[in-house]
């Protein structure tokens, strides 16, 4: 049987490696990541929502994954006995303009198969009495809570026990003759190739030949969490999000321990790994974000201008609380919130169309396959994109 590599070890690379071995369609599969822990970046800094996939356009390949992947995710959980919290969510609207979105959302929910219902204000009670509406709310009772941690060493036990070798520490830095070449010289030779590497999928791409059009143009989602366990909510609180952007506004969610956390953020990142100001700045990527985002700025494209003018107020803990505060009842000056761990959007920005890519891109060539824009919700995604990998590699 033939060998796969696959580069990153994040939840999409472990997914896909997991479904190569249970299919047994690879003799050997092999992990890369250039951190010394599996899922260092992107996966153990999820907020761990489950997403039901309502949100996005149903040509979307997201639309496409996100609704079996939410029901993949949920059963992976419930069949390994991880923390979870069956919290559900309601999206609610601050005006008529919004309530005609929430009305949009329902329809799109049906689209892409997903469970969902777009009730009264005067229900929202039942729900979350917690939150505050217009006219319309949309429940969404499948969106749950799990732990990214748990279900990323369970899945790194998992993998381990079939066989499956995670190369740690290394990073590739080449590519000749079917073979990918580590920064420590050393050479893995590979029949079939996923590039599954996130934030460093473009250019990890590019040693393939991949050619596009797309730039990276980071953003750092912050988050606050509550200092004690959450007594006050019921579930998830969502703000009716611009549907022409990718991201979905500060909320409120529950962790699968039951803490509160505000956020995310959007704010422009230099790096795709840029979590404090200055710090994990990439030599070769830095200075093209930063002029990408210069121009960006200049030229207000995708109202980039206005959205980072609105975020780096974020950088105050008080902003994100005054902005949670929008759309619950209850006064969240009440609770006690830290700074949480951040994480990093590695968006991709599309030079020739000029605007934002909010779709998961899946290039092909030869024998590899590259995974780009791995954005959200590529973690409720991930057991279905490693299906849907691995249905091609089998017809190859």
């Amino acid at each position: 049987m033939p060998n796969l590599v696959i580069i990153g070890s994040g939840i999409v690379g472990l997914c896909i490696a997991r479904e190569a071995k249970k299919k047994d369609t690879f003799d050997n599969v092999t992990i890369i990541d250039k951190e010394i822990y599996p899922g260092f970046h992107s996966t153990s800094r999820n907020s761990g929502v489950i997403h039901a996939g309502f949100y996005y356009s149903p040509d979307s390949t997201k639309a496409k994954f996100c609704s079996e992947g939410n029901s993949l995710m949920r059963e992976y959980v419930l069949n390994n006995s991880l923390s979870y919290k069956a919290s559900g969510k309601v999206v609610v609207s601050k005006n008529d303009k919004e309530d005609k979105i929430i009305e949009i959302l329902g329809k799109r929910a049906v689209k892409n198969n997903c469970k969902v219902r777009v009730l009264e204000s005067k229900l929202i009670k039942n729900y979350e009495p917690k939150a505050k509406t217009n006219n319309l709310f949309l429940w969404s009772p499948n969106t749950w809570s799990a732990s990214p941690k748990e279900v990323l060493n369970c899945l790194v036990n998992e993998i381990c026990e079939y066989g499956v070798k995670i190369c740690l520490g290394r990073k590739v830095v080449g590519t000749k003759n079917k073979s990918v070449i580590l920064d420590n010289g050393d050479e893995i030779k590979y029949d079939f190739l996923v590039n599954a590497s996130g934030g460093y999928a473009l250019p990890i791409s590019k040693l393939f030949g991949i050619k596009t059009s797309y730039k990276i143009l980071p953003f750092k989602g912050l988050y606050l969490k509550s200092k004690n366990k959450n007594d006050v909510f019921k579930t998830h609180i969502y703000p009716v999000p611009d549907i022409n952007q990718p991201f979905l506004g500060v909320h409120t969610t529950l962790t699968s321990d039951n803490y509160l956390k505000l956020g995310p953020t959007a704010i422009p990142a230099f790096s795709p790994e840029n979590y404090k100001i200055f710090d994990n700045l990439d030599i070769k990527l830095t200075p093209d974000i930063l002029f990408l985002q210069s121009s960006l700025f200049i030229n207000n494209n995708f109202r980039f201008r206005d959205l980072a003018l609105r975020e780096f107020r974020y950088l105050f803990k008080e902003n994100i609380v005054k902005s949670a505060q929008e759309i619950t009842n209850y006064n969240l000056k009440d609770i006690d919130f830290d700074w949480y761990s951040p994480g990093i959007r590695a968006q991709l920005y599309d030079l020739k169309k000029q605007n934002l890519e909010n779709d998961l891109i899946i290039e092909f060539k030869d024998s590899t396959i590259h995974i780009l824009n791995s954005i959200s919700p590529a973690w409720t995604c991930a057991f279905k994109t490693a299906q849907f990998i691995l249905n091609y590699l089998n017809e190859i």
